[in-house]
């Protein structure tokens, strides 16, 4: 099925559209349903993908409004949606948006890093350069310029390489040293309530994928990728939530292939590692020892979607692949774009947009629904919510679809 571009005019109304109702003060919308929204990195702790009521369009879609930042939408990051859409454009600041129609509701400048940020109790923990930054998701009282309670608290813990998960009373996340120092990285968890650091756990070298988190302990998918070793690969490292003690370490692969990028998800008694330009595997999440392998021919990059049993997987080869999560046997294919950010699953089925731009929709069972074409490049994953499709592009255009 040929895909529908969305024309360039049709995008730049959007935009005025909606920047005409941000200079009004207009708000636009309240949030989505509570049972449609996507707080975090993944949708929830297990970086699944996937939200069963979240509902996505009903059809083709066509551009509602899109949000345009001097910045960029990369390394895999995914919009946020509660009760505003939280977008972080890196160094053009975090911005909370109206749903309906992408009007501004509020805007925070700062040196924030490529990541994710992550939602829980009214509190928006978003990375930054010089430590983990908890501010209030409703932007605080603004006025005359100035913000009044909009920081809550900031941690210590300089230069986060992942975006955090959700635990029940903390946040969970990945800091390190630009260029791997002698120190190497850490997964810390960081208390809900006022930023403390609970515990910290030391990793060789950097995690760049949001730990995944299941039945009290954490998987971290760390890169091993010292340029002056040629034999490196990584290591995934299940961690006690409780006190940071060590579960299990497993060396990946047998090959400099296998070197995480992008998320592990846990689930079904697995724990699913994408490992860049090597394989997807699945390893036992109470041992570590490997389960199965899916091998594209390119290698897989982004964190797959999870969701009743089924595994989604994006392939660099430009390939969606629909697996038994248990086994790894194959259910379906579809066709679409060399993909560097993961699928993501909803109440009308599974979405995924390719580096070139391509947003594609299929049912569970592999029937193609739609597609159409954005602005690229993209390398982060699509949302959907309340009727729409959220997702962001490398080049700072954040695309609400109806």
């Amino acid at each position: 099925m040929p895909s529908t571009t969305l024309s360039r005019r049709e995008l730049l109304a959007s935009a005025a559209t909606a920047g005409a109702a941000a200079t009004a003060g207009c708000t636009g919308s309240d949030g989505v349903p509570d049972d449609q929204r996507w707080p975090q990195f993944g949708f929830d702790a297990t970086n699944a993908a996937a939200n069963p009521d979240a509902v996505g369009p009903s059809e083709e879609p066509t551009v509602a409004w899109v949000h345009a930042a001097g910045s960029y939408y990369r390394n895999s990051t995914q919009p946020l949606v509660g009760d505003a859409v939280y977008a972080n454009a890196w160094f053009d600041g975090v911005f909370g948006l109206a749903p309906a129609d992408g009007a501004v509701r509020w805007h925070d400048a700062g040196d924030y890093a490529q990541l994710t940020p992550a939602l829980a109790d009214g509190t928006l923990a978003v990375p930054h350069r010089d430590g983990l930054r908890g501010v209030a998701a409703d932007g605080g009282l603004r006025a005359f310029g100035r913000a009044v309670g909009f920081g809550r608290w900031r941690t210590d813990l300089t230069n986060p390489e992942s975006s955090p998960s959700v635990a029940d009373e903390a946040f969970v996340l990945c800091v390190g040293t630009a260029g791997h120092g002698p120190d190497g990285g850490r997964v810390a968890a960081v208390e809900r309530a006022d930023g403390s650091v609970r515990w910290e756990y030391s990793v060789e070298t950097s995690v760049w994928g949001a730990p995944a988190l299941a039945d009290g302990v954490a998987y971290a998918a760390a890169r091993d990728d010292d340029e002056a070793d040629p034999d490196t690969r990584g290591t995934v490292h299940a961690i006690d939530l409780a006190d940071g003690a060590a579960v299990w370490s497993k060396r990946l692969g047998e090959s400099p292939r296998f070197n995480p990028v992008g998320a592990p998800v846990v689930g079904d008694g697995l724990v699913y590692v994408p490992t860049g330009t090597g394989p997807l595997v699945a390893l036992d999440a109470d041992t570590g020892d490997e389960a199965w392998r899916l091998a594209p021919p390119d290698g897989v990059q982004a964190s797959p979607a999870l969701a009743d049993g089924v595994l989604y997987v994006a392939g660099l080869d430009g390939t969606l692949r629909a697996v038994d999560a248990a086994t790894g046997d194959p259910e379906w294919t579809g066709a679409g774009e060399k993909y560097y950010g993961g699928p993501t699953v909803g109440d009308r089925g599974v979405y995924a947009v390719g580096a070139d731009g391509e947003v594609v929709s299929w049912t569970r069972n592999g029937a193609e629904r739609w597609r159409v074409r954005i602005d690229p490049p993209v390398s982060g994953s699509p949302v959907p919510a309340d009727g729409m499709l959220y997702v962001g592009t490398g080049d700072g255009l954040l695309y609400g679809l109806e």
